[in-house]
C-alpha cells in the first residue's frame, strides 16, 4: 500500500491532462501508446492518458487500491483487503498469476485498444480476466472467463426477508460470484441505481431509478448501472454491469448490486459451476468501472465516452434512415419483387437510405406470415433462407440492381435457429456472409432471440463474431429487444444497433410522445445513435383513437413525428408506397438531415428540458466539443410560445444558435442558472434543430 501512496504523489505532479481534453479535441482518438498494463513491485497498473487504476497484484487475484484521473481526481481505498472477484467459499491463495497485453481492434473500421489478460488459478479452477483499455475512456472494462474444475458452489437460493429485530445478527452470505468490488471510504455514500427494461411489446417505461444510502445491513438492488457519490470525497464512481437485463441474465438471483457501509459490489457473473468446461474457456459477464467529478454532467460524459469507444460510429456503415414495411401490419402479404421495386422508388423520393425486407422475403415462411403455410420460428433449414421462389423468382437480382441505381441499401430480417441452443450458429453465420458477398447486404435485423441457456448466449456470440470477422466489420446487426429474454442495452453492444419498439396504429399503441419519452429517458444512460426509432404512417387507423385526442398520430404533424427520431437512426415503420402525396413534403427535411446526421451522432447526446408527456417542452443536446454541438427542441401540445429549458451549458455561457430544421430561428442567448436557455417556437407540436457555438467572452 505504501507503493500506492507514492504513485499517487508522483501521479498528481506529472499528469496535467484534464478530463475536458476529450471534448476539446472534438472526439479525436488519443494515442494507443498511452494505454498500459504493467506490474510494478506488488502493484498492477492499468492506465490510459486520462486515468490510472491501481490494484495490489495478489498473484493475479487483484485487490482494488486506487483510481486516479489525470485532472487530479482520485479515490484511495486505504486498507482494503477484499479481492475484486469474490467466489463464495473461496479461501485459496491464487497461484500461477501472469499478465499479458496486446493491441486489438474490433474490426478494421474501429479504433485500436489495449487488451490486458490476467490469468491465475484457484485450485483446479482457472480464471482469466480480460481488461479492455480504450484511449479515450475514463472507464476500463473487465470481463471474465473460467475453465477447469471448481470445488466452490454457488447458484440460486431463496432470499431471507431480513425483517428480524435489529438485536438479531443477520448475515447475508454471497451465493453468487461477486465482481467489480468498490470499497467505500466512509458511511456517507449515496448510490443511484438505474434499472432498464426491454420486452418493449409489453413495457412502455424503460428506465427506472432508485437511490440508496449505505447502511449497516446489506442492501440488494437491481439495475445495470450504479452511480455513487459522497460529499466528503472529491470524486464519484461509476459501475456498469455489462450483462443482459435482470431476468434475462443466466443464473439470476434477483439482484445485481449489494451495498453496505464497507463496499458496493456487482453480483452475478453469468456462470454457474455446471457451465464451466474442463478444457475450454467459458465467458461470463463483466463490468466497466471509473471515476468522475461529482457533477451529473461529468459522470454521464464519462459513461458515454466509454460506451462510444466500444464500437466506433462509422458514417458509411452505421448511419442510416431506414424503412421497414412491417409497421403497416400487412405482414408479408404484399412481399414480392414488384412491391419492393415500388418501395425502392418511394424510398428514393422520400430521402430514405436503407430499405429493410422484414419477415416474408425468405422461402421458409414464419409463423407470423399472413400465409397459412407459415410455420417456422425456432428451427430453420438452409433452404428456408433462400429468396422466396414465387415472390422473388430471380432472387434479388432486380431489386439489388434498382436499389443500387437509387442509392439505397437493401437490408434483411433474420431469425437464427434456436435448436439445441443455437447449435447451427456457424451455418447461420455462413448464410449471412453469403448475402453480404453476393448482394452487398450488410444490415441484418436479428429477431426471435432467446437467451434460454448459457450455451445459447455463447453460440450467438460466435455467430456474430464470425460474420464481423469475415466481413471486415462491415455488417450491422440490428438487435431486436421487443420480446423474450434478449441482450438489453449494455450487452453485445459491439455488434450494431438496437431495434427498440414495435408500435402500431392498428392497435392504437403508437403515440409519438410515447416514443419520444422512451428515447429521452434512455438517452441519459445509453447512446441514442445505437437505437432505431420509428415513425409511422399517421394517415392510417385514425378511427382507432378516441375522438378529439390531441396527441393521436393523426393530430401530430408528420415532420414533427420524424423529428422525434433524429437523434437516433430514423426508422420509417411503414409501406412507403402507400403514403399520400402530402407525405413527400418531408423529403427535403430528410435530405438536409443527412448532411448533419453523422456530426450529431458523433456528439454525446443527452436529454434536456422536461420528461416528455405530450404537453411540455423537451429535447436533446448533442455535445460535440466544449464549444460546439446541436440542440433539438420540441414544443409539445401547450400554449407557451417561449420556454426556458434546462440544458448542459454552464451558467453565463454565451451561446450562438443557427437554425437547421424545423420552426426555430437563429438567435444568441446567455445561459441562466441550471444552464437554462429560452427557446421560441411559433406553435404547438413544432420543433427546432439548431447547431450552436459557445462564444468567447
Amino acid at each position: 500500500m505504501k507503493n500506492i501512496e507514492v504513485f499517487l504523489k508522483i501521479h498528481s505532479r506529472i499528469f496535467l491532462i484534464l478530463f475536458g481534453a476529450f471534448l476539446t479535441m472534438g472526439g479525436r482518438a488519443q494515442k494507443i501508446e498511452g494505454c498500459k498494463a504493467l506490474i510494478k513491485g506488488d502493484t498492477l497498473i492499468l492506465r490510459n492518458d486520462l486515468t490510472s487504476h491501481y490494484y495490489l497484484w495478489n498473484g493475479g487475484d487483484i485487490i482494488p487500491a486506487m483510481i486516479v484521473n489525470n485532472d487530479g481526481g482520485a479515490l484511495l481505498f486505504r486498507g482494503n483487503k477484499l479481492t475484486d472477484l469474490a467466489i463464495p467459499g473461496d479461501t485459496l491463495k491464487a497461484t500461477g498469476g501472469h499478465l499479458t497485453s496486446t493491441i486489438k481492434r474490433l474490426s478494421p473500421k474501429d479504433d485500436p485498444y489495449l487488451e490486458a489478460s490476467i490469468v491465475y488459478e484457484k485450485g483446479e479452477l482457472q480464471i482469466r480476466r480480460i481488461v479492455n483499455i480504450y484511449p479515450n475512456s475514463l472507464l476500463l472494462s473487465h470481463h471474465f472467463h473460467l475453465k477447469g474444475q471448481t470445488q466452490f458452489t454457488w447458484g440460486l437460493v431463496q432470499g431471507t426477508t431480513g425483517r428480524e429485530m435489529i438485536e438479531k445478527k443477520v448475515v447475508k452470505k454471497l451465493v453468487q460470484v461477486g465482481m467489480g468490488l468498490f470499497p467505500l471510504s466512509n458511511r456517507h455514500w449515496k448510490v443511484k441505481a438505474v434499472e432498464f427494461v426491454e420486452a418493449t411489446d409489453h413495457n412502455n417505461t424503460l428506465v427506472q431509478q432508485q437511490e440508496y444510502l449505505a447502511f449497516l445491513r446489506k442492501t440488494d438492488f437491481q439495475g445495470n448501472l450504479a452511480l455513487a457519490s459522497n460529499p466528503t470525497e472529491p470524486a464519484s464512481f461509476i459501475l456498469l454491469k455489462e450483462s443482459p437485463l435482470s431476468e434475462s441474465q443466466h443464473g439470476y438471483n434477483g439482484f445485481d448490486f449489494r451495498l453496505d457501509y464497507n463496499v458496493l459490489q456487482i453480483v452475478g457473473i453469468g456462470l454457474l459451476p455446471q457451465d464451466i468446461q474442463v478444457e475450454r474457456w467459458t465467458r461470463g459477464y463483466g463490468y466497466a468501472i471509473g471515476i468522475a467529478s461529482n457533477s451529473d454532467k461529468d459522470q454521464l460524459m464519462a459513461l458515454r465516452t466509454y460506451q462510444k469507444a466500444i464500437r466506433k460510429l462509422d458514417q458509411g456503415r452505421d448511419n442510416m434512415i431506414i424503412s421497414n414495411t412491417w409497421g403497416d401490419r400487412s405482414r408479408d402479404s404484399r412481399m414480392n419483387e414488384q412491391f419492393i421495386l415500388e418501395e425502392i422508388k418511394a424510398a428514393e423520393e422520400l430521402g430514405i437510405t436503407h430499405l429493410q425486407l422484414d419477415d416474408g422475403w425468405q422461402q421458409g415462411l414464419s409463423r407470423n406470415s399472413a400465409s397459412k403455410a407459415g410455420q417456422n420460428w425456432d428451427d430453420w433449414s438452409k433452404e428456408d433462407w433462400q429468396p422466396h421462389q414465387d415472390r422473388f423468382p430471380k432472387g434479388f437480382q432486380r431489386i439489388a440492381k434498382q436499389a443500387q441505381k437509387a442509392g439505397i441499401e437493401i437490408c434483411l430480417w433474420f431469425n437464427p435457429s434456436k435448436a439445441n441452443s443455437y447449435a447451427l450458429w456457424e451455418r447461420d453465420a455462413d448464410i449471412l456472409i453469403d448475402y453480404y458477398k453476393k448482394w452487398k447486404i450488410r444490415v441484418f435485423k436479428i429477431d426471435g432471440v432467446d437467451f434460454g441457456s448459457k450455451q445459447s448466449e455463447l453460440n450467438l456470440r460466435k455467430l456474430f463474431d464470425k460474420v464481423l470477422r469475415e466481413t471486415n466489420g462491415d455488417v450491422v446487426f440490428n438487435l431486436d429487444v421487443t420480446a423474450g429474454h434478449r441482450m438489453g442495452y449494455h450487452y453485445f453492444t459491439e455488434y450494431g444497433n438496437i431495434f427498440l419498439e414495435n408500435r402500431y396504429t392498428d392497435w392504437g399503441n403508437y403515440y409519438p410522445h410515447f416514443t419520444l419519452r422512451n428515447l429521452w429517458m434512455l438517452s441519459r444512460y445509453v447512446p441514442t445513435e445505437r437505437f432505431q426509432i420509428e415513425f409511422l404512417n399517421k394517415w392510417r387507423n385514425g378511427h382507432r383513437y378516441p375522438d378529439g385526442d390531441v396527441l393521436a398520430p393523426s393530430s401530430v404533424p408528420f415532420e414533427y413525428q420524424i423529428a422525434i427520431t433524429l437523434m437516433s437512426q430514423p426508422l420509417a415503420w411503414m409501406e412507403l408506397s402507400r403514403l399520400p402525396e402530402e407525405a413527400k413534403s418531408v423529403s427535403e427535411v430528410l435530405r438536409t438531415y443527412q448532411k448533419w446526421q453523422n456530426s450529431i451522432h458523433n456528439g454525446v447526446i443527452l436529454p434536456i428540458g422536461q420528461e416528455p408527456t405530450g404537453f411540455g417542452w423537451t429535447g436533446f443536446q448533442s455535445i460535440m466539443s466544449k464549444k460546439e454541438g446541436f440542440i433539438l427542441v420540441f414544443r409539445e401540445q401547450n400554449e407557451l410560445s417561449e420556454c426556458d429549458i434546462d440544458t448542459w451549458f454552464e451558467k453565463d455561457e454565451k451561446v450562438k444558435f443557427e437554425a437547421l430544421l424545423g420552426s426555430g430561428n437563429a438567435f444568441q442567448s446567455v445561459a441562466k442558472e441550471g444552464g437554462k436557455i429560452g427557446f421560441k417556437l411559433p406553435q404547438a407540436l413544432s420543433y427546432g434543430l439548431f447547431s450552436y457555438v459557445i462564444l468567447e467572452d
